[in-house]
């Protein structure tokens, strides 16, 4: 090793020294004993800091999975329950939104409006507090019925490493330390080899050569005798790690202290009477609505600032000569369709109260009122905008106070989740710890089939 290496090269490698200045400058800042020093503390901090790095992937790897897992189980349940106890889903109502904004169809529009509000009196008439907080009763045990399938899944045989290395690598660690632990064993090791090379003691080392040549020679001897060490201290650790894999081959995880069925409060926030005329009165709305569309069509189906219609392009300034002025030059690729987010809010096109949450379900029900009260005559109605702004704030109210409906304390239900997330995070994190890539991938591609399969 030495023969094939200068210091200055094995400088660079352990150090990342770039220049000759800087690899002299640090041989002048220090004596050769300190740069040995340095190399063991940097060396052995590279074996440790790659071990950690695998397990520490290991570990986030299989515990996002679980968690991911946990959450689709969630959503499945809650779904099932809410199905069971004959209650309504969310509304979803800014995803409803983005849909309609996509749309190329009047037609298809106002069938999609009228599926809307139908769903939202079903929802108001089903989703009773009892029925409420029956259905996530249900959904508490149904996520822990789904989560325990997690134990079925079994951790598959690890990666076989050549015998004889194995065999050799683990008989030199167990002699270098009697320890459990793999940073243990990895320092002593790497103790160990320096020892067994005759690597001498690094305040010394200059002390017992003379002259700058046979100072070098003698660092470049220690330095290759550090990297030796370090090689072998990584191997030794592969093989260890070989052979903790292979144990935990057909383990599972047993989850530690799963929570019981979280109990959610539920409770009714909003006036029963209240919320029917509010729905009577965006049902009215929608008539004149409708009417508006099928004479303005798409153009003035999404009240004041649509961007419907509004062709897509560029525009710059450009000198004119006959106005002698810069003038402003639009270029258009003929394209009206506009990206819309996966979700989008209803807009604000009817100014509300400055306070949180806007118009009171009160205050909405009587400007409801109000804004019906004004006829649409036709295409020839001044502002048929207002008719179509006067819709989007009642759908935009109702939806509100729809969801609201029903306050449900979602932290007992929250802290439930958490609670059962935790409960496998820890097992499973140890258990991915003691794993090869091969198992590791194998137990993620496991628990995503439970997944999807859910």
């Amino acid at each position: 090793m030495a023969d094939e290496c200068s210091v200055g090269e094995l400088l660079d490698e352990l150090f990342g020294f770039e220049s000759v200045a800087k690899r002299q400058t640090a041989l002048e800042q220090y004596d050769r004993g300190e740069l040995v020093r340095k190399a063991r503390s940097r060396e052995l901090l590279g074996v440790l800091r790659g071990v950690e790095t695998a397990e520490r992937a290991a570990r986030e790897s299989a515990v996002r999975a679980v968690d991911t897992y946990v959450r689709r189980v969630e959503g499945s349940a809650l779904a099932r329950a809410r199905k069971q106890a004959g209650v309504a889903g969310p509304l979803q109502m800014e995803r409803r939104y983005a849909a309609f904004l996509r749309m190329e169809d009047k037609a298809e529009l106002l069938t999609r409006l009228e599926q809307t509000l139908s769903f939202i009196e079903i929802k108001l008439r089903a989703n009773t507090a009892d029925r409420v907080r029956a259905a996530y009763d249900a959904a508490g045990a149904l996520v822990l019925q789904g989560v325990a399938r997690l134990s079925d899944v079994r951790v598959v045989d690890a990666v076989p490493l050549d015998a004889d290395l194995l065999c050799t690598q683990l008989e030199q660690m167990r002699c270098a330390a009697d320890a459990t632990d793999l940073t243990g064993m990895i320092t002593a090791t790497f103790e160990s080899e320096l020892s067994a090379t005759g690597s001498q003691d690094a305040d010394g080392l200059v002390d017992d050569v003379v002259g700058d040549v046979a100072g070098d020679v003698a660092l470049e001897h220690e330095l290759a005798n550090v990297r030796g060490a370090a090689q072998r201290a990584r191997l030794a650790a592969q093989a260890y790690r070989a052979e903790r894999a292979a144990r935990v081959a057909g383990s599972t995880v047993e989850p530690s202290g799963l929570p019981e069925a979280a109990r959610v409060a539920c409770e009714v926030v909003c006036d029963a009477g209240l919320l029917a005329e509010l729905l009577a009165q965006v049902k009215k709305s929608f008539e004149t609505y409708r009417r508006v569309v099928a004479d303005g069509g798409l153009f003035c189906a999404f009240g004041t600032g649509s961007p419907h219609g509004i062709c897509r392009g560029s525009s710059y300034l450009d000198y004119d000569s006959r106005l002698d002025e810069d003038v402003l030059v639009g270029e258009y690729d003929g394209a009206t369709r506009h990206n819309v987010r996966r979700e989008v809010p209803i807009p604000e096109l009817v100014g509300e109260a400055s306070a949180d949450g806007g118009d009171s379900l009160e205050v909405a029900v009587a400007r409801m009122q109000e804004f019906n009260g004004r006829r649409y005559d036709g295409v020839l109605d001044e502002d048929p905008a207002r008719h179509v702004n006067a819709f989007w704030y009642g759908l935009k109210k109702l939806s509100q106070y729809c969801e609201a409906a029903v306050r449900v304390d979602e932290r007992a239900w929250d802290c439930f989740i958490d609670k059962v997330q935790f409960a496998y995070d820890e097992p499973v994190g140890r258990l991915a710890a003691q794993m090869d890539d091969k198992q590791v991938a194998a137990f993620v591609a496991a628990v995503n089939e439970l997944g999807a399969a859910k």
